[in-house]
């Protein structure tokens, strides 16, 4: 008979932090390969990559990480509270992008949405998720990983199919979609493991 160690098993499941690191490189990796091609049909499909990615990442993490670090304490509240509003201004840019017909002014504003985006990274990483991981041990960040990764398949994925305009519409649409009834359900469950 074989018995596990629970401390293996533990160290096996994935941790929040290093799943948004993840989904942070497929972002970057994207929009590198939006960059890199010529071919309209590949810009076109790395740029719904690029949305969709960036689309599932956010809501995810706005219902399950922020409001595990909001939980916290008066600093956490404030790092959420922060980052929320970065994910407002990136979606702001979304929205001014999405009335775009002109593709030379189209370019110049997904490179601000994208410098937008590339800061509010770089605050994360540097910032929000070295609070989590001073603040939450392993298991809690597990827990919230694999809720983080549900809630991710809970989006829509239309990035292989849908024109820009399309794309960024339901985009927005699920960016705009109230997830404060989750996230009270989410801080009350969190507070069991804090």
């Amino acid at each position: 008979m074989i018995v596990e160690n629970n401390d293996m098993m533990q160290e096996e499941k994935p941790d929040v932090i290093d799943e948004i690191k993840k989904d942070h490189r497929l972002v970057e990796e994207y929009y590198a390969n939006y960059k890199s091609t010529k071919d309209k049909e590949e810009r076109k499909y790395w740029f719904n990559q690029f949305v969709w990615a960036v689309t599932a990442h956010s809501a995810a993490e706005e219902a399950i990480v922020y409001s595990l670090i909001e939980s916290i304490n008066e600093k956490g509240k404030e790092l959420g509270m922060q980052s929320r509003l970065e994910h407002d201004e990136f979606k702001k840019k979304l929205e001014e992008l999405s009335k775009e017909h002109d593709e030379a002014q189209f370019n110049i504003k997904f490179e601000e949405a994208v410098e937008t985006l590339m800061e509010h990274v770089t605050k994360e990483e540097t910032e929000d998720l070295v609070f989590l991981f001073q603040h939450v041990d392993l298991r809690p960040r597990q827990i919230a990983c694999e809720m983080f990764l549900k809630k991710k398949l809970l989006i829509p994925n239309q990035s292989n199919d849908s024109g820009r305009h399309k794309t960024l519409e339901s985009a927005i649409g699920v960016l705009d979609t109230p997830i404060e009834k989750v996230r009270s359900m989410l801080i009350q469950e969190s507070q069991g493991f804090l």
